[in-house]
């Protein structure tokens, strides 16, 4: 089905409610209220049974996937509450789920967040909840962008997002030894970035090293990040790594916790069913500023041509994640027969052979 027919069948409007996004990463004024509902399905369906309408049963999986050409998950970082005034009204309009991939410890201090209510009303509506770890935090390892002798009290590194959180434990290494330490902050000099340390390192490591979380505070992570969102009554069934971190030790760790992780690796999107691992998967970003409409367009014909999952990500809270590309990016998917569906309804078809 061509954009124009599409349109026409569905009334929706090419236009959109938002304007064109920036180049950039800055984070979008919202003007609308954290409090506010739009109407959920249930809401919709009260609505009809309440003017003598009928309401309608819940398609099933099986319906809602026979007869497509491929699979489409759409995945929501960081759970800020754009990820509610926006893209849940947009998905609303086609009746399409997607994705959150939460931080719960976020959205119980900071307004600029999902509250929980509303995560919990976009469960109830049909999305999936996935781990992004409660505080945002990185659990990859990073690189050092010097030596670091015994005595030192900071690490050069490549990137110093391991420095956020005082009092973290990290374990420095290279290839022949590993030293704990602790973080005390993080900052940025003429040199480059730096993570301060809490006591002089232990023995020296050389320019090939990297730091860490120690496994087992990673671990830690993990398990009280789902038990924040457990305890809402909300169902974990994947994960998202925060800033695309995912080298060394965190990789184990994450596979023990988790069945199915959404962005494993920089790739296309495209993640191929044969031997399909569902925690190495991959996926593609759809922001103005990482793909443009043709990429897209190219991006669902491959989805539907070829035996692939797809999966695509976005940030709801920047400016170039327009309300106009997530409707194009929608439109798109449904043009090209796919089905949209979550993380667990898409590794639940496949292995049911319902794709």
């Amino acid at each position: 089905m061509n954009r124009r027919k599409f349109l026409a069948v569905t009334g929706v409007a090419a236009a959109g409610v938002g304007g064109a996004g920036v180049a950039g990463v800055t984070r979008r004024e919202s003007t609308t209220d954290r409090d506010t509902e739009p109407a959920s399905r249930q809401d919709r369906s009260a609505e009809q049974s309440h003017a003598g309408g009928a309401t309608e049963t819940e398609p099933s999986l099986e319906s809602r996937v026979a007869d497509a050409a491929g699979l489409l998950v759409f995945t929501y970082d960081d759970s800020p509450v754009e990820d509610y005034t926006l893209t849940y009204r947009i998905h609303q309009e086609y009746d399409v789920p997607g994705c959150i991939a939460a931080c719960p410890g976020l959205m119980e201090t900071s307004a600029a967040h999902l509250s929980p209510a509303q995560l919990t009303e976009l469960a109830a509506a049909g999305w999936g909840v996935l781990s992004h770890t409660a505080d945002h935090r990185v659990l990859g390892e990073i690189p050092l962008t010097a030596a670091a002798a015994d005595g030192d009290e900071r690490l050069a590194v490549d990137w110093n997002r391991h420095g956020d959180f005082e009092g973290d434990p990290l374990v420095v290494s290279d290839e022949d030894r590993e030293v704990p330490t602790t973080v005390a902050g993080a900052d940025s000099d003429a040199a480059g970035q730096y993570i301060e340390l809490a006591e002089p390192l232990d023995g020296p490591i050389s320019d090939a090293g990297t730091v860490r979380h120690p496994a087992e505070f990673m671990q830690t992570v993990l398990e009280r990040t789902d038990a924040q969102l457990e305890a809402w009554g909300l169902d974990v069934t994947g994960f998202v790594y925060p800033y695309t971190r995912y080298h060394g030790v965190v990789e184990d760790v994450v596979r023990e916790q988790y069945d199915a992780v959404a962005n494993h690796r920089y790739g296309g999107g495209h993640n191929a069913l044969a031997e399909l691992d569902p925690t190495t998967m991959q996926r593609r970003y759809i922001e103005t500023d990482k793909a443009t409409e043709a990429e897209l367009d190219a991006f669902m014909e491959t989805a539907a041509d070829e035996a692939v999952l797809a999966i695509v990500g976005g940030h709801s809270q920047f400016e170039t994640l327009t309300a106009d590309r997530i409707r194009y990016t929608i439109e798109t998917a449904l043009e090209h027969d796919l089905a949209i569906v979550t993380l667990a309804e898409a590794l639940e078809a496949l292995d049911r052979g319902l794709q």
